[in-house]
């Protein structure tokens, strides 16, 4: 028996979370749903785990497992949240386990058990990809390359990717060729992952916007980073050691939200690449690439936009450097 009182969660002691999980059997889709928001809330609280997060994981398992179980592809990507949380912590590259703290670690390791599972849901078209989310952060496995082969999802693809296995390369190869533009994409950011390369320029198509698809109020195509496709293109080929700046500046005009917080953190480690500047620099001292940017952020008023107000994530990422908190003191800074 597991002790909840003796486990926590964001909000205490998760006495709630074995009644939460019981629920999410419950023949009432309202019920359902509110015991899957507090779990979200709770277990994986903007993207944290806790020692409740592990404990919570078999009992999902078993209800992914179970095809007489409603919502079982809600319960896979709650089961993503508490392995990796936030994706965008990981990509392109990956999970990268040493950076795990203790709780994670659990967490990660407790989804970790249920791959064996996962392999045979990819079977079932309607849990297919985001059971292939899944297999993505869990790098070297080798049974995964198959299992994901098989599919040829443009989800599948970029997890080949992040598994990382060379026998990968081969069939994301053959997916360039593809005549979807999506399985396209997703080849290309495999690629990146496995060879460093971008072979055939897709990857800089997708990164200036000029096919993306993806956005804040756009429905997701893939599950990794919230659908973002020109968001993880350009991250994909700035992790290559591509030419980012411009295709990021083109970009910033057209994204808010989640995929201009992206962009903006791409600008910056490519304005900044040594970091936040000495304490409070004028304008005139920075770079000429510096000043660019500073000029393009200041400039780009939806940039800053979540839901038509001020994103906080983005003023904060912008003073991490060293820069004015929010736009308009950057504007007043930058004239």
């Amino acid at each position: 028996m597991i002790d909840w009182a003796a486990l926590r969660h964001a909000y205490g002691p998760a006495v709630d979370v074995p009644g939460n999980l019981a629920a999410l059997r419950s023949a009432d889709g309202q019920r359902r749903l509110e015991a899957f928001g507090d779990l979200y809330a709770s277990i994986t609280h903007q993207g944290n785990r806790y020692s409740a997060s592990a404990a919570a994981v078999p009992s999902l398992l078993e209800l992914v497992a179970d095809p007489a179980v409603p919502d079982r592809d809600l319960l896979l990507y709650l089961l993503g949240r508490i392995a990796v949380g936030d994706d965008a912590a990981w990509l392109p590259r990956g999970v990268r386990r040493a950076d795990l703290d203790a709780d994670e670690v659990n967490a990660y390791d407790a989804v970790g058990a249920g791959l064996p599972l996962l392999d045979t849901l990819t079977a079932d078209p309607g849990l297919a990809d985001s059971a292939a989310y899944l297999l993505g952060w869990y790098p070297g496995r080798p049974g995964s390359v198959p299992v994901l082969a098989a599919l040829h999802t443009p989800t599948a693809i970029v997890a080949l990717g992040l598994v990382g296995r060379p026998e990968g390369a081969p069939i994301a190869e053959r997916a360039l060729t593809d005549e979807r533009p999506l399985v396209r994409w997703a080849a290309a950011v495999a690629l990146a992952r496995l060879r460093g390369e971008d072979p055939s320029g897709e990857l800089r198509r997708w990164a200036t916007g000029g096919q993306d698809t993806g956005g804040a109020d756009a429905e997701p195509s893939v599950a990794y980073l919230g659908g973002d496709l020109g968001g993880l293109a350009l991250l994909s080929l700035e992790s290559i050691g591509g030419e980012v700046l411009g295709p990021a500046l083109d970009r910033l005009r057209h994204v808010s939200a989640g995929p201009a917080l992206t962009t903006v953190g791409v600008l910056l480690r490519q304005a900044f690449p040594r970091g936040p500047v000495a304490a409070d620099p004028t304008f005139d001292q920075l770079t000429a690439c510096q000043q660019r940017v500073v000029r393009a952020l200041a400039g780009t008023p939806s940039a800053w936009l979540y839901d038509d107000a001020e994103f906080a994530d983005v003023s904060l990422l912008v003073s991490d450097y060293g820069l004015p908190h929010g736009r308009e003191r950057l504007a007043a800074y930058a004239r």
